[in-house]
């Protein structure tokens, strides 16, 4: 039950990982955009020369930019992170099946170690 367990959380670690890689492909090299998710009003600063306009639409890209990658790496971290507990499941089925077969490998320090 673990072997079965530990591959699909394998499977499903990957999956995050290659979601993850591919919309920051898509995003930052093929140029799509992302979802807008911070929107900045255009701001007016009053001089002593007039009033003085700033456009924030390019501020905003940036820090949508910012928070898309923000979460692609959190994606990223968490699929490897579930790949790993995954790793973990299959590997302690492999020293219990080891075991299992040989009972007498826990008095030999090299054959624990090889495990």
């Amino acid at each position: 039950m673990n072997k079965i367990f530990g591959y699909l959380l394998v499977c499903a670690g990957l999956l995050l990982v290659f979601f993850a890689l591919i919309g920051m492909y898509k995003v930052f090299v093929n140029g799509n955009a992302v979802m807008p998710i911070v929107q900045l009003a255009d701001m007016q600063l009053n001089t002593a020369y007039g009033p003085v306009v700033i456009p924030m639409k390019s501020l905003s890209a940036v820090v949508n930019l910012m928070l898309f990658a923000l979460f692609m790496a959190f994606l990223l971290s968490a699929g490897a992170k579930v790949a790993g507990v995954g790793n973990g499941f299959l590997k302690a089925e492999r020293i219990y099946d080891a075991l299992r077969e040989n009972p007498s490998a826990l008095q030999n320090k090299e054959q624990v170690n090889k495990l």
